[in-house]
């Protein structure tokens, strides 16, 4: 959408809405089929009728190669397009792109470009099963672009090789890759080192090449060191030979006079770190916690501390008497320092080392530590930052349990009455970080933690049930934290929170609701307590509610309902009760429910095709069903296109309005496919947490040629996205705001639970004034920071994307600065506008290798430290 001033605003809309504005010359589509298919997708009317142009698109594309006589340029564009439809697909199996393989081979043989080669290779990479028949062809081009003369070239094989180990390549490159192992590009080595350690660790007998090359280049590399040799020491730990080749290095690099000394200390501690510490190397450890402890280095000597933490307690001690030396009171300065890192620093090295070598726990010992200071650490618990208070606690917990159990209730019992809900969240987030330490895999006692809290965090003193907020950062933390228990922990911490719900006059919140209606959906079934006596208890609650604790409810009770031979004429009245008095929202739950409660084979069909038993993939299935009942056969959810289950759980910021649970990992959003550079559109606002873009998968942001360094196009984010694997290309990030449409809930395909205001109409975006870049710029000189980033230009703006501010992006060929990508970071979260002083100011100007230059001014403490971390952290 486009403001007067031509800014171009990107906010949620229905697919009605989507239009791409984007001219073809300025689209950076490979063709003019290409732009098409990106234009009718984005003008689709819902991810149903998208889904069925991606379909159409892939049989047209199958059907010309089923004909032949298409050329290397047109089969590039074709995977390209293939991959993109595959990447877009919601609800749909696109059906197996198999049939493409032979292209995809003939391209990685025949190419007569990097870029043609390197996307033969990512398709195959996807898409081949393994052991199919095309392996033994590929297998020859691997061969003989390693024997290329082009270091390129040989990288891309090397990289193949590596993501795709296959049994039946190691005759035809073992030989070749012993000969790279002395290349003379450090590329080409670090490549040969991981390929052949890929290729062959399920057999240590046929790893003697590369240990013996490892230690020939670490002795040939004397007094300096090769990288390489130690990336490949780390991937062979376990042998001894290479083991004592590093610690024999130790020694060497610490004693150098040059500059090079602690870059270099810092490599071999890495590597020890996997490797084994060899006892006479305790003391050099000591003597370089003390040296860099006075600067203080914080890299060196924290990686110092962590390689102790791996050495028993008895042999540091033996150390410390010999050399007199306490490793604590080189640091015991850093606690009454005033600045955060030095405070983090502190006592995360403590957390390093065993209490008895500081805290005097054991008899005949001293404590290094005086009291006073042992009351500094105990204020570190009253930290603003959250790391810190969490590594204080396990400090606290490994010297003394009762410590972290006084100060948990001393929480509970001072539980301040009138907080607002962010401060109420933050205390709450408090006690739930305890009680994760204190009960890290016992269910049983941690859901009895969680019933204690919640009595008293939204018990009878806090108010009507129906009248408090979700406390989002409590359901997402509960969950995550019970997602790492194993199975047996889970299901019995599941049971004694469902517990409650069968007993009528138990009071339970609106926040350990909604976590007992989502883990009752993910484990019904498993479960000791009875389904219907669940079922029942729940629709008695319901009139005590808000409409997303009712919206939840409601989705718990229809996965319930598969599990009941009979359900009770109580249950379908109340909810018919309920659906008179309330809004279009939960009329329509209440009616999904009165429609498919009593069809106990529609939902085992439901139940069955959903990728996992979440209650946002059951919501994802159901949502399927309905929009197309007759389909259930080949009904697939988003993460099920491709066969993978979702991975680990992110961390998600969620608006007041909205409730996310997300077990599972998130990939990172990136821009939708349009072109930041461009005549028509120099400007673009992107709004963080309330705009919602398509993602590729977290193996996007690996970095790409020098050749892609520009502006992302469609058919190079589609490249992009396909360095990851193909089934992680499935997933799309969904970042909602709390007024969001019908059409959006049903493309909703990552958050395992999206309870959004779904009937809402969408807001429309008013013209609000253009801030001056160079005016805001300016006026905060005396604010500033630059460093360098290893990343495009690209993946920073979409990193900045995860904070919770809007956005607006100035293109690189637009003034001020230009050549340089502006990027304003509005503070205020209730403004658009960035006013002088006001919000962060970013310039970013991009090398020839993935990497870029930027430049921060921003007067906001809090924000420059947030944008600063992100940015190095890079």
């Amino acid at each position: 959408m486009l403001n007067h001033s031509g800014t171009a605003y990107v906010h949620l809309t229905p697919y009605s809405e989507i239009q791409m504005d984007v001219t073809f010359i300025n689209s950076g589509a490979l063709s003019r089929a290409h732009y098409s298919l990106v234009r009718k997708v984005e003008s689709a009317q819902s991810p149903q009728a998208a889904d069925q142009i991606h379909l159409s698109e892939i049989d047209g594309i199958r059907r010309q190669f089923a004909v032949g006589g298409v050329s290397l340029k047109e089969c590039r564009e074709k995977l390209i397009m293939l991959l993109y439809c595959s990447m877009n697909l919601t609800h749909v199996n696109p059906g197996g792109l198999a049939f493409a393989l032979p292209q995809a081979v003939n391209l990685a043989e025949m190419g007569e470009t990097l870029r043609d080669k390197q996307l033969g290779f990512v398709f195959c990479t996807e898409v081949m099963p393994p052991n199919h028949e095309l392996q033994l062809m590929l297998v020859n081009t691997i061969r003989k672009d390693l024997e290329s003369s082009s270091t390129a070239r040989v990288c891309l094989a090397l990289s193949i090789l590596i993501q795709m180990p296959n049994d039946e390549v190691i005759p035809a490159v073992q030989s070749h890759l012993q000969s790279l192992f002395m290349h003379k590009s450090i590329s080409v080595r670090r490549r040969a080192y991981l390929a052949y350690h890929s290729l062959l660790r399920n057999d240590p007998s046929r790893l003697t090449p590369l240990e013996d090359a490892v230690v020939l280049r670490i002795q040939r590399t004397l007094p300096s060191i090769d990288p390489c040799a130690m990336a490949a020491a780390i991937k062979l730990n376990q042998v001894d030979s290479i083991n004592d080749e590093v610690n024999a290095l130790l020694p060497i690099v610490w004693q150098r006079p040059d500059r090079q000394s602690q870059s270099l200390t810092l490599l071999v501690l890495r590597t020890l770190r996997k490797a084994k510490l060899s006892m006479p190397n305790v003391g050099i450890v000591l003597d370089i916690i003390k040296r860099t402890s006075g600067f203080p280095a914080r890299v060196l000597l924290r990686e110092a501390f962590l390689l102790l933490s791996s050495v028993s307690a008895e042999a540091i001690h033996e150390c410390q008497m010999q050399e007199s030396l306490s490793p604590v009171a080189c640091v015991r300065h850093l606690l009454t320092s005033k600045d955060a890192n030095d405070q983090y620093l502190f006592v995360s090295c403590l957390d390093c080392l065993s209490p008895t070598l500081w805290a005097g726990t054991l008899p005949g010992t001293i404590a290094v530590l005086d009291e006073w200071e042992v009351q500094e650490v105990m204020k570190l618990l009253d930290s603003h930052d959250r790391l810190v208070r969490k590594i204080t606690l396990r400090v606290l917990q490994a010297v003394d349990s009762s410590l972290v159990e006084t100060y948990s209730t001393q929480l509970l019992h001072n539980f301040p009455a009138g907080l607002t809900l962010s401060d109420k969240g933050e205390y709450v987030s408090r006690l739930l970080d305890v009680g994760e330490l204190q009960y890290r895999n016992d269910g049983e006692q941690y859901a009895s933690y969680l019933k204690d809290l919640f009595a008293v965090a939204e018990g009878d003193t806090q108010g009507r049930t129906e009248d408090m907020s979700i406390l989002e950062v409590g359901v997402e933390m509960i969950l995550t934290h019970i997602q790492e228990f194993d199975i047996t922990s889970r299901i019995s911490c599941v049971t004694a929170l469902a517990v409650p719900v069968t007993e009528l006059d138990a009071r339970i919140g609106p926040t350990l609701m909604v976590v007992i209606s989502a883990l009752v959906c993910e484990y019904c079934g498993k479960i000791a307590t009875s389904p219907l006596a669940l079922l029942q208890g729940m629709a008695s609650r319901l009139v005590s509610y808000g409409v997303t604790v009712q919206d939840t409810c409601l989705l718990s009770m229809l996965r319930m309902s598969a599990e009941c031979d009979q359900i009770p004429h109580t249950v379908p009245k109340l909810v018919t009760e309920i659906s008179q008095f309330s809004g279009k929202r939960i009329r329509n739950r209440c009616s999904l429910f009165l429609t498919y409660y009593g069809q106990r084979n529609v939902l085992t069909s439901i139940i069955a095709h959903a990728s996992s038993s979440s209650l946002p993939d059951f919501l994802t299935a159901l949502t399927t069903y309905g929009s197309n009942p007759g389909a259930s056969g080949g009904l697939k959810s988003p993460s099920a296109v491709c066969g993978r289950s979702p991975a680990s759980p992110p961390r998600a910021s969620l608006s007041p309005r909205e409730l996310r649970y997300e077990a599972y990992g998130t990939p990172q959003a990136v821009p939708s496919l349009r072109h930041l550079l461009s005549p028509r559109r120099n400007e673009s606002t992107l709004p963080s947490p309330g705009s919602r873009t398509r993602s590729s998968s977290r193996a996007s942001e690996r970095g790409m040629s020098s050749e892609l360094a520009r502006t992302i196009t469609p058919g190079e984010l589609t490249i992009a996205a396909a360095r990851g694997p193909l089934q992680d290309l499935s997933e799309l990030d969904h970042v909602r705001k709390p007024n969001a449409s019908p059409n959006e809930d049903l493309a909703s395909r990552v958050d395992l639970i999206s309870l959004d205001t779904a009937f809402s109409e969408v807001p429309v975006a008013l013209p609000t004034p253009d801030p001056d870049f160079e005016e805001v710029w300016d006026a905060m000189e005396h604010s500033n920071l630059r460093g360098w980033c290893e990343s495009s230009m690209d993946n920073v703006v979409r990193l900045l994307q995860s904070l919770q501010h809007s956005m607006r992006v100035i293109a690189v060929d637009q003034p001020p600065f230009e050549g340089e990508l502006k990027v304003l970071v509005v503070a205020s979260p209730n403004s658009s506008v960035v006013e002088p002083k006001q919000g962060a100011a970013i310039r970013l100007r991009e090398s020839e290798e993935e990497s870029c230059l930027w430049r921060l001014r921003c007067d906001d403490l809090e924000l420059r430290t947030t944008i600063k971390r992100l940015l190095e952290d890079i």
